[in-house]
């Protein structure tokens, strides 16, 4: 034990002189050294939390324009429902009376603010009636509409349609709603509302994504129905090739980090499905936006950092300067030392001269 003391001594002592004799080394690695593990380990540590937490706000986010869109659109299916099972609007149909059925319509809509337009379909998708007094409205043939199509395909089932281009009587984009008007077991008719992009767009416009998010909604077949940057007219675009999009999603929502495809740049995403219909909201945000706050942490900490590294250079290179002073001090004393003894030893070599007065033998 006192021999394994004693190495441990020696080795200890041999090591804070090698750290004398190399003072920039030393203090490199005691005092930067450290700091930079300390700062690579929190950068990293912080950023993993900061971007889980991110993630988990724009999932939130999405969760919450889900509610909206999913409750807007069901609140206008049960109205639409209950509408079409009005024995008013039956008897109508039944007479033909368009005068009756665009009045029942005009008052149904003045309950529902969130409903643009309300149409009495044909069996085969003409408009028999309409709320609205748009000319050119009467008569326009629906069959070919994704509204229409759809109620097709699920059976002549209320039908919520993915986006579409409505061209008559003005160019705009719009979804429909869609159930049939049946009476003792005979289709009679078909009623169907619309709601614009635009009204849709608005029922989730207060909902924000800071500092530079944003959300968007895709409908059942990948087509935009809200966008933000969504300004020129046309066709819906189909974006079956976007990350968010392409991503498996549960009814409980996902999360998906992503790169941008022309640009490179990494985004975080939240994404939640609309009910049961097959749409869904999508909340991104860049990466590098999300982390703007967290960089500046880090910038000021990196800024002390250099700081601490520059002190530490100036002592390390006074404390050198001080060290090759001793050193040469040191020389110089052992120099003289050295001088001192040989003259020592040639003082006592050296023959003693005789008294003075006593010739020489």
């Amino acid at each position: 034990m006192g021999q394994l003391r004693q190495w441990f001594s020696e080795r200890w002592s041999a090591l804070l002189l090698q750290a004398y004799r190399r003072p920039l080394g030393f203090l490199l690695v005691l005092i930067v050294l450290p700091l930079l593990l300390i700062a690579v380990v929190t950068y990293q540590v912080n950023t993993s939390v900061w971007r889980a937490q991110t993630l988990h706000n724009l999932r939130v986010t999405a969760r919450l324009g889900a509610e909206i869109i999913g409750e807007t659109l069901d609140e206008s299916s049960r109205f639409t429902e209950m509408l079409a099972a009005d024995p008013g609007l039956t008897d109508a149909i039944r007479h033909h009376d368009t005068a009756q059925l665009s009045h029942r319509l005009k008052e149904a809509l003045a309950f529902a603010k969130h409903l643009d337009v309300a149409m009495v379909l044909t069996p085969t998708g003409s408009v028999l009636a309409a709320s609205s007094d748009e000319p050119g409205l009467i008569g326009q043939d629906m069959s070919q509409q994704d509204a229409f199509l759809g109620a097709q395909q699920s059976g002549w089932q209320p039908y919520i349609s993915a986006v579409y281009l409505l061209e008559q009587p003005q160019l705009e984009k719009v979804v429909g709603i869609i159930v049939p008007i049946v009476e003792q077991k005979q289709l009679l008719g078909w009623l169907q509302v619309q709601h614009r992009v635009e009204r849709i767009k608005s029922w989730i416009q207060k909902l924000r994504v800071e500092p530079a998010g944003f959300l968007y909604v895709v409908d059942h077949h990948d087509q935009l129905v809200v966008f933000p940057f969504q300004v020129l007219p046309g066709r819906p675009k189909v974006v079956s090739d976007w990350a968010p999009v392409a991503a498996p999603v549960t009814e409980d929502g996902t999360t998906l980090v992503f790169r941008d495809a022309k640009s490179g740049a990494r985004w975080l995403s939240g994404i939640h499905p609309v009910g049961t219909i097959g749409w869904r909201v999508v909340a991104v945000q860049p990466e590098r936006a999300a982390f703007q706050t967290l960089y500046q942490v880090f910038g000021t900490l990196g800024v002390l950092l250099l700081i601490v590294l520059v002190l530490t250079t100036f002592v390390s290179l006074r404390w050198a300067k001080l060290h090759a002073l001793s050193q040469h001090l040191l020389r110089q004393n052992a120099k003289l030392l050295k001088q001192f003894q040989q003259q020592r030893t040639l003082d006592r070599t050296r023959p003693s001269d005789p008294p003075k007065g006593e010739p020489h033998p």
